[in-house]
């Protein structure tokens, strides 16, 4: 039987985010507007233009940050952290949704 050779990781980490339904609507009609392919590609276009003002030293690109993208991310330390935090709903186990529905359980564990 042949192993399988584990894949390497080739320097990249995967950013999640949860939005709501309204907002991930109002991203899918920016996406048509602006012409990108997918919403993970403005979050991609989101990092880049953040980190380039961020962190400017570790900037790889000559060519001057316009200052529209400045503005959006001017004085970060006054940055207000009040946004529309969406929490994953987890599925409750059968057991629990029987005594939710005043069912009894027979055993005890």
């Amino acid at each position: 039987m042949k192993r399988r050779k584990k894949m390497q990781t080739r320097g990249f980490k995967k950013v999640v985010a949860r939005i709501s339904t309204e907002a991930y609507e109002r991203a899918d009609l920016i996406k048509e507007k602006f012409g990108f392919k997918s919403i993970y590609e403005i979050n991609q276009y989101l990092w880049h233009c953040f980190l380039r003002v961020a962190d400017p030293e570790h900037d790889e690109e000559e060519e001057p940050v316009p200052d529209e993208i400045r503005q959006m991310f001017y004085d970060l330390s006054e940055a207000d952290r009040q946004f529309d935090f969406v929490k994953p709903k987890r599925k409750l186990p059968q057991y629990k949704l029987d005594e939710i529905n005043g069912q009894l359980r027979l055993w005890k564990e």
